[in-house]
């Protein structure tokens, strides 16, 4: 009878947060016009959530349904008893969904800025360079000192986000296979949440849930295709909590550091920050801190300072470069901490903002892009396991994570399932098998294991493929608001500027220009044809059209 009433539950609460998204989605974005993705939170919950949270009811009817659990049982054994295995197939269809689902493109700057720095670290350099007379036209103007530094005196250009994933993605560029980079680091992942589950419950067969709720999970698979650096503050967050319970605290700190540097330091402060104060409590507490402090300080510091300083020297703010007319030192020390100042302010939140009405949105997709049920039943295994401290510490990580960016003003913008959400997402599948290994008794809590399997097996399915046609379908329009291009052929290609449509996004050129197509900001087709008489005289224009011009130039 017991289970029969968690099940209910578990079906009840699915169909009431779907039918919740729904509404909550149609009374967010009532006020967009369908085809408008400027206010693209707005645009990504009505095109791409009305349908999923749908599905997810639907799918936990089917589950209560479901005639046979077999498969789903026999997925979490298999998992449990062969994590690797389970992890070079993930690896494999991952590389796959990156190089055709997502048609191996970086949509955005937070993708595309980290995988044109990691190769310039390729070949050699620490900055890239841009011809300074042709820096405004290969750099949109927003994105200038947003998501790309360039300096219109000397051309040197950089990524404007810390280097760590850039560093991270530096061998796989050099090896030219940047896209097995986020593959293999979501197989790691699945690994490590798995041996995390199995460790803190003590159960062998709590692997194998985990990682079947994550692999079902496709907002974690969806970000495992992409270039984002979420991916990398997952594992490298997992790693380091692997680290602490281990009691290696200065290899810990120097894993955290990497977390710190990978784009910026926000989502791996907010996750350790219950850890660092469970380190801090109690006899002997310094001892520990200076020990993680030991392991933090070389990376975070030489680097993160260190690379602040390089974009500084671009912007022509430099502590130790040139500021032709202001050479007082300490007018340039000035400058570079207001600097520093304007960016921090710029991302608190301020009266005008609604980050809340933001942070329930990332929510939203949070759960439906998830197993359905995962979140409630995360929730249960906390409550199940809350005198464990590690237990405990994994789900203040994931609620100091959801408190910390409750100030801050801006939305995720694009990506898939809810970025701001995925570095601390590791412990939803953990304390989810935390709840599924601790019911009591276990001949009672069948029905409740059937009905979760079932729903992953489900999601592992149906979920996935949404998705999937998803994701395919938005970069597929993303990528047609550009110009048709011919293959190895050296071009010029100006995009026209849509803000709807995010076409500056479009403007992506390898930072030592070492491609055969450029791509530059239009100013319309008039100028640019002034332009590249100027500029390049022997070019001739191929196409034109709204989307931009083409123009093909001699070999």
């Amino acid at each position: 009878m017991r289970t029969d009433v968690c099940t209910r539950v578990l079906v009840l609460a699915c169909i009431f947060a779907a039918s919740l998204s729904i509404l909550y989605i149609l009374n967010y974005t009532w006020w967009e016009h369908p085809l408008n993705r400027f206010w693209i939170l707005e645009y990504s919950l009505r095109t791409q959530d009305l349908v999923g949270a749908t599905l997810l009811a639907a799918l936990a009817l089917a589950a209560w349904f479901a005639p046979g659990h077999r498969a789903g049982f026999a997925v979490v054994e298999a998992m449990s008893r062969h994590p690797w295995r389970a992890a070079a197939v993930t690896f494999v269809v991952l590389c796959l969904g990156t190089l055709y689902v997502e048609h191996n493109h970086p949509l955005v700057p937070d993708e595309y800025a980290p995988l044109l720095q990691s190769r310039v670290f390729a070949a050699g350099h620490l900055t890239g360079h841009f011809p300074p007379d042709l820096m405004g036209r290969l750099i949109p103007p927003y994105f200038m000192l947003h998501f790309l530094y360039g300096s219109f005196e000397t051309g040197d250009v950089a990524s404007a986000y810390w280097p760590g994933f850039a560093l991270v993605l530096t061998p796989f560029s050099f090896l030219q296979v940047p896209w097995a980079c986020n593959p293999l680091l979501a197989s790691l992942a699945l690994v490590l949440i798995g041996r995390l589950a199995a460790r803190v419950t003590g159960e062998t067969q709590a692997a194998g849930w985990a990682m079947l709720l994550t692999l079902a999970s496709p907002g974690f698979t969806a970000m495992a295709i992409s270039y984002f650096s979420m991916t990398a503050h997952l594992l490298l967050n997992l790693v380091f909590v692997w680290l602490l319970l281990e009691r290696r605290l200065v290899l810990a700190g120097a894993v955290g550091s990497l977390a710190l540097i990978l784009h910026n330091p926000v989502p791996h402060a907010l996750f350790a920050l219950p850890w660092i104060a469970w380190l801090a409590w109690g006899p002997g507490g310094y001892r520990r801190l200076l020990a993680l402090a030991a392991g933090y300080a070389p990376l975070a510091l030489i680097v993160g300072f260190g690379w602040a300083l390089v974009l500084s020297g671009i912007q022509g703010n430099s502590l130790y470069g040139y500021f032709p007319y202001d050479s007082n030192p300490l007018h340039r020390i000035g400058n570079f901490f207001w600097d520093w100042h304007i960016r921090v302010r710029s991302a608190i939140a301020g009266p005008a903002d609604d980050p809340l009405g933001a942070r329930i949105a990332e929510l939203t997709r949070l759960w439906n892009w998830a197993v359905p049920g995962l979140l409630l039943l995360a929730a249960a295994g906390w409550w199940i396991g809350r005198r464990d401290l590690r237990i405990r510490l994994l789900g203040l990580s994931f609620l100091c994570t959801a408190a910390g960016y409750s100030f801050v003003a801006f939305t995720q913008g694009f990506g898939w399932g809810a970025r701001f959400f995925h570095p601390p997402w590791g412990a939803l599948p953990i304390l989810a098998a935390v709840a599924l290994v601790n019911l009591r008794p276990r001949h009672v809590c069948e029905r409740l294991h059937a009905s979760v399997a079932s729903l992953a097996i489900l999601s592992l399915v149906f979920a996935t493929a949404l998705r999937t046609v998803q994701i395919h379908g938005e970069v597929a329009l993303h990528l047609a608001g550009r110009p048709p291009i011919a293959p190895h052929a050296r071009q010029i290609v100006f995009i026209a500027y849509d803000r709807a449509a995010y076409s500056d996004t479009l403007v992506q050129n390898d930072l030592l220009l070492r491609d055969p197509v450029w791509t530059m900001v239009s100013l319309g087709a008039r100028s640019d044809a002034d332009f590249m008489g100027v500029r390049f005289p022997t070019a001739r224009l191929v196409h034109s059209d709204r989307r931009g011009q083409v123009w093909r130039l001699e070999p």
